[in-house]
């Protein structure tokens, strides 16, 4: 009997973990379908060969070239994005990691990406690429949703700026469509913003972005 009661209790914990990752997955399904893959003609952030349309909360506190770190109430977003891949028009090349919590790739007719998060202790490590952007931040468990929201709104408003990028790459003489492309690969070790967290112990004013501003054409510039 002791043995049956131990099986039992052993089997709920199972199965009721599953339902609730299902739940878990579901809901960020959910804001894929509902946020990132919904076409916004949104934009307040204007950068060089780039606009997108940053959430209210979120602001920008750091910059490097095409990259950019941003913060809201509760974490950093840190954002690449890669006008190469873009001009090039490089393909998606990552593969899905099954042992992670969440790993799956999107596709939203011709543009595509991958989502992967994977569990370190009391926070999620999230990689949500698409549309030759990507986004990397710690986030905190009970904050997921509200994270990835955010991060879809950047990455599904980002527009590029055709002339702009077209100029940069024909300056570039060494840049060829055979380079490889970090931004498509989720690896905490990548040479990117998280790996100098620590030298953001005092951060700078956040750079002013007029909430106000939204460009209603949408289009390439």
């Amino acid at each position: 009997m002791r043995k049956c009661l131990i099986i039992l209790i052993v089997s709920l914990t199972f199965f009721t973990g599953c339902s609730i990752k299902k739940v878990e997955t579901d809901s960020l399904k959910n804001i894929f379908e509902t946020v990132l893959y919904r076409k916004k003609k949104l934009s307040n952030t204007y950068m060089n060969g780039y606009k997108f349309y940053l959430p209210k909360g979120v602001t920008i506190i750091d910059k490097n070239e095409y990259n950019l770190k941003l913060k809201d109430q509760k974490t950093y977003y840190y954002l690449y994005v890669d006008t190469i891949a873009y001009h090039y028009k490089t393909d998606n090349t990552f593969t899905i990691n099954n042992k992670n919590f969440f790993s799956e790739l999107l596709n939203n007719g011709d543009i595509n990406g991958y989502i992967d998060i994977e569990e370190d202790e009391d926070k999620y490590f999230v990689v949500l690429m698409y549309n030759y952007a990507k986004i990397e931040s710690y986030v905190p468990k009970d904050y997921l949703n509200d994270a990835l929201t955010n991060m879809s709104y950047v990455l599904s408003t980002i527009n590029f700026n055709d002339k702009v990028i077209s100029e940069y790459v024909g300056n570039k003489g060494t840049v060829s469509q055979e380079e490889s492309f970090d931004i498509f690969d989720s690896k905490k070790e990548s040479d990117t913003f998280l790996k100098y967290e620590e030298e953001y112990g005092t951060y700078k004013e956040p750079i002013i972005i007029d909430d106000d501003v939204v460009d209603i054409e949408g289009t390439n510039d």
